[in-house]
């Protein structure tokens, strides 16, 4: 009986999670260049706990979170300062907390001239922040970005964006909404690196598919209610049993 509830419990624990990580996921499914999350549950069978606790088969349960990098749908916006990347890589802007990774590429021009993204944060190119000169007079068809990032003013190239990829993508821990950080060693992209492209006037959807998330908050909250309610009848039938004993 005891087992029984403690397996009804274990199973509250992940479907908690997943609840939050789906309605995190709906909240987002309009911001640009979002990752979406997700979590996998993992039993781990160990005889020595399951001994010493009468947990059984059920010890060691371990619910772990990672985020999707599966790239959105690209939106055609007509702004020359909009980016996305196609493929392999992520931006990368300098914020007051350290350098961050994102492959939101909805930048803007401050006025002092650096390339910044929506927060304000610089971008970094291949040689530090990015300056347009004379960005007050700059008409929008003026600035070209090629595939491989270089950024021109009519035939004068200004710079290049900088785009790093990481060897392994899950060493990436999210920040805030679509800022990352990583202890890992990014790995730069050149301009000719065929596995990645620049788009201008384009942004990166989010890869949240809205109506699937829905779909499984339904799923999870009806899991959730179920266990609950076995919960309840298991303690209730405990207590009956006990009821029984002392008499």
């Amino acid at each position: 009986m005891i087992k029984g509830i403690f397996a009804s419990g274990s199973g509250m624990q992940p479907r908690l999670m997943r609840l939050d990580v789906i309605a995190n996921n709906i909240a987002n499914a309009d911001t640009t260049g979002y990752k979406k999350d997700s979590i996998f549950v993992q039993i781990l069978k160990n005889a020595g706990i399951a001994q010493s606790t009468g947990q059984g088969e059920l010890a060691g349960l371990d619910v772990k979170e990672f985020t999707d990098f599966t790239e959105g749908s690209m939106r055609p916006t007509g702004n020359a300062f909009d980016l996305a990347v196609q493929g392999e890589g992520f931006f990368v802007v300098d914020t007051p907390e350290g350098v961050r990774y994102t492959r939101n590429g909805n930048f803007r021009i401050a006025e002092t001239g650096e390339l910044v993204n929506a927060g304000g944060n610089t971008v970094l190119g291949s040689g530090g922040p990015i300056i347009i000169p004379n960005a007050e007079k700059l008409q929008t068809g003026d600035l070209t970005i090629t595939k491989g990032g270089e950024i021109f003013l009519g035939p004068t190239q200004l710079g290049k964006i900088r785009l790093v990829t990481f060897r392994d993508t899950q060493s990436l821990l999210k920040v805030e909404g679509t800022l990352f950080t990583s202890e890992q060693t990014p790995v730069e992209i050149g301009a000719s690196d065929e596995k990645t492209t620049i788009r201008q006037g384009y942004l990166e959807e989010s890869n949240v598919e809205a109506l699937q998330e829905m779909v499984q908050l339904v799923e999870l909250t009806r899991g959730f209610e179920t266990d609950q309610r076995t919960m309840r009848y298991q303690d209730s039938t405990l207590e009956k049993a006990m009821d029984v004993g002392r008499v």
